[in-house]
């Protein structure tokens, strides 16, 4: 197949490189001001220029159509805190903790299928409740899947010094949720924390990987929340350049329609950014492939309470419900389509892939809406 073939060139150029891409820079346009972008640090990959661009950009498509990349793995959907902008409140679908069996499941077809894949163990829930995370983020290291993302909200981390054995465990990053720097903002957002818990796990577990030299990474995020904690700000930047932490800010959105009280943020350069027309097809859906807790596939990381599942890894593959149903959903977008939960999302407006039916994408997505003139076709040089 020329999928497999690209796959393998892909992997043969990151192998030359000696550096993982997570996604190319140009597919992963966040735009937020002071902000970590995925590319940074150890998973940087500069894009020289528009010739190389670009046959990065088919090159990756090519490779992602066989078998995603990029994964979420919800260990569980339950959480110790009640935040005010979380999905969870809306949310209908049962609470449950991943099995050990299904997880197993999950991570040796990755590690089989894609190697070099970057997996955040994490969902619509607080992961460091699962009582078995450690041993399951280790198995996952043992396949050789270092390449990760576990985020919290912290209020574990001091628990049985919890912070030395994320930092141990062998996944590349870590990411803590502080969305507030006083007491009253942070608890205000994050019903049920401890601004001073979340503050010193962190402290801790930075000193911790320092004293140690080892290559654990970690960011904290601070999501905005219109007209609550956009005062903390700089104090929160201060504190992190202070401290040499790295960050990232978190315009807030809909979850896919779900949420539609959300607010616009007032900080300069966050308040429009997934409230603008798509006009192009979503990112979301190269780079989020999300298995809940039970096994099914969302549509993608914001379909929070499954209301467009598209498979379900207990009774089929990954790559079978990839190459099926989630396939399908992809074809639509790239010819223009947004229907179902998509019609009503927000979520990444601003990323910018290549136009529809653009010929960066592989044929079979682009090749009906040629024919049928769907909306938005466009001619594109292959």
């Amino acid at each position: 197949m020329k999928t497999e073939t690209t796959n393998r060139k892909w992997q043969n150029h990151i192998k030359a490189k000696g550096i993982i891409p997570f996604f190319l820079d140009r597919l992963q346009q966040h735009a937020l001001a002071n902000a970590w972008q995925h590319g940074k640090g150890s998973f940087s990959f500069e894009i020289r220029d528009r010739e190389q661009d670009d046959e990065l950009t088919r090159m990756y498509f090519e490779m992602v159509e066989e078998f995603p990349y990029e994964f979420y793995v919800e260990l569980t959907n339950k959480c110790n805190l009640d935040c005010t902008m979380c999905a969870r409140p809306s949310m209908t679908r049962p609470t449950g903790v991943m099995k050990m069996q299904l997880f197993r499941k999950i991570i040796d077809e990755i590690a089989e299928n894609q190697p070099f894949a970057f997996i955040h163990y994490y969902g619509i829930g607080e992961s460091m409740v699962d009582k078995a995370i450690f041993t399951k983020l280790a198995y996952a290291v043992s396949k050789g899947l270092r390449n990760g993302l576990l985020f919290t909200n912290g209020q574990l981390l001091l628990t049985n010094e919890n912070y030395k054995k994320l930092a141990e465990v062998g996944i590349s990053n870590i990411g803590v949720d502080l969305d507030g720097f006083r007491p009253e903002t942070y608890e205000a957002i994050r019903v049920g924390g401890s601004f001073a818990k979340a503050k010193e796990g962190i402290e801790r577990l930075y000193q911790y990987i320092r004293d140690r030299n080892l290559r654990t990474r970690v960011e904290i995020a601070y999501q905005i929340v219109p007209g609550v904690n956009e005062g903390d700000l700089p104090a929160f930047v201060k504190w992190c350049n202070d401290n040499g932490y790295e960050y990232k800010l978190v315009p807030m959105h809909n979850w896919g329609g779900l949420r539609d009280d959300v607010g616009k943020s007032k900080v300069a350069g966050l308040g429009d950014l997934h409230h603008t027309k798509r006009e192009t097809p979503c990112s979301y859906l190269w780079g989020n492939t999300t298995i809940s807790w039970d096994g099914r596939m969302a549509l993608c990381f914001f379909d929070a309470d499954l209301r467009e599942s598209v498979g379900d890894v207990n009774k089929s593959t990954i790559k079978q419900i990839w190459q099926g149903r989630h396939r399908q959903k992809r074809m639509a977008h790239v010819q223009g389509k947004f229907e179902g939960i998509c019609a009503g999302c927000n979520c990444g407006t601003n990323i910018r892939l290549p136009q529809f039916n653009s010929g960066l994408y592989p044929e079979h997505l682009r090749e009906a809406a040629l024919v049928q003139g769907s909306p938005g076709a466009i001619s594109a040089p292959e």
